[in-house]
């Protein structure tokens, strides 16, 4: 793995329950981990979705990160921020002898 490619910050959260000041549980996403990552292709271009008669595009990208102990624990429920926007994750590969891992995601709407 080429380190210096790896020059994009990305936050990995996961979706949790919480109690708020008075409580009540409150469902959230909370930060699982903060990693550098590399930002690759997914595909050529951008797909569409026909969603309520509407053209939605749909923008996918990978991440490639470091494999650890903490990233290992990134499950297919998780999702990425990155750039202020959010993205689910699609998919998770181990790359090479389990020194790397690809997260396949989709940008989400919100």
């Amino acid at each position: 793995m080429r380190i210096g490619k790896s020059d994009r910050r990305i936050t990995v959260e996961r979706y949790t329950t919480t109690t708020n000041d008075y409580g009540e549980r409150v469902q959230t996403y909370t930060t699982l981990l903060t990693v550098w990552a590399e930002l690759m292709k997914a595909g050529e271009g951008m797909t569409e979705r026909i969603s309520t008669n509407q053209d939605m595009p749909i923008q996918r990208v990978r991440f490639k990160i470091r494999s650890s102990s903490d990233s290992r624990g990134i499950k297919a429920d998780d999702r990425v921020v990155y750039n202020s926007k959010y993205y689910n994750i699609q998919g998770i590969e181990e790359v090479g002898r389990q020194d790397q891992r690809v997260l396949l995601c989709q940008i989400t709407g919100t």
